[in-house]
């Protein structure tokens, strides 16, 4: 299945995160409907993870980690799931396998594909 990244006005679009302020919430809305995240760091395994809240603040996904280039909440999904595919990953070229304290929100961002309906 290949994935096309969303292009609006010639703008990609991905969710901006700010790592100097972890562990944060924000909300964002994607498609139709609002998602709010919570951005983690372990630094015991120096990785990110995020939480998934609906609209009405119910979980939708706990302790999901941040891998480079692995589509977010993709073992789960179902309709309370966002349309756009999220997947963290670097467009600039540098050659970059993992999310890091120092690329996260710089240099790998996570960026929103479409999702093809078969």
């Amino acid at each position: 299945m290949a994935l096309q990244l969303i292009d609006l006005n010639s703008d990609v679009q991905y969710i901006t995160i700010d790592v100097s302020r972890v562990p944060y919430t924000f909300s964002v809305k994607l498609t139709d409907r609002t998602y709010s995240f919570t951005v983690k760091y372990n630094a015991t395994g120096k990785f990110f993870t995020i939480d998934l809240y609906d609209v009405n603040g119910n979980v939708l996904t706990f302790g999901e980690i941040v891998r480079y280039g692995r589509p977010l909440f993709n073992v789960v999904e179902d309709e309370r799931f966002p349309i756009p595919v999220i997947i963290p990953s670097c467009i600039t070229g540098d050659s970059i396998s993992e999310v890091t304290w120092e690329n996260f929100g710089k240099d790998v961002k996570l960026y929103l594909h479409e999702r093809k309906v078969e």
